[in-house]
């Protein structure tokens, strides 16, 4: 079952990964205008819909993800005979309806979004500058900006699928030659 929490965080991770990469130097203050100007843009943005929207799809696909991940490990497990591999799945599958209530109760966290905002605030408040941000603004204001920003919870969507689709069977690979590192078969 360790292979199979394994598996489960390798999938939240390259799902998750772009949301929970972090810097590692604390941002200086920024010019409490450019802040104010940030958080007006991050609302003409819809960052929180935007965020709601992608946590949303996430959580949807997260289930099939981490079912295929254990699946995948389980079977690449050289450890487990063939009844071994059977009974780890079927552990997996009674306690799948647990793991996605947890994983739901992470995403449903009214704080969450919140707490990226606040968390983004200061990035874009020290990348840009105040005329900078008021330009952007301005552009997601614009008839062209609110139509990219309605069209991207699809683009992110479907960027998602490709994300997956070319990421997968790299993860496979890995977890499978990770496997024969420390089990030397």
């Amino acid at each position: 079952m360790k292979n199979a929490v394994v598996a489960i965080a390798s999938a939240i991770l390259v799902t998750c990964a772009p949301a929970f990469a972090q810097s590692s130097a604390p941002l200086p203050s920024a010019d409490p205008q450019v802040v104010e100007a940030t958080k007006k843009m991050l609302e003409t943005m819809r960052v929180r819909e935007t965020m709601a929207t992608a946590f949303q799809q996430v959580e949807q696909r997260m289930p099939a993800q981490m079912a295929q991940s254990v699946a995948a490990a389980v079977k690449n497990n050289p450890k487990l005979d063939e009844k071994q591999k059977a009974e780890a799945l079927k552990k997996f599958q009674q306690d799948a309806p647990k793991m996605q209530a947890r994983l739901h109760a992470v995403f449903a966290d009214p704080t969450l979004i919140n707490d990226m905002v606040n968390e983004m605030v200061p990035v874009y408040a020290e990348t840009y500058t105040l005329d900078e941000i008021r330009q952007l603004t301005a552009f997601y204001a614009s008839p062209l900006g609110q139509k990219m920003l309605a069209k991207m919870p699809q683009l992110m969507g479907r960027s998602m699928e490709i994300g997956n689709r070319v990421m997968a069977p790299r993860m496979e690979k890995f977890m499978a030659e990770s496997m024969q590192d420390v089990t030397g078969k």
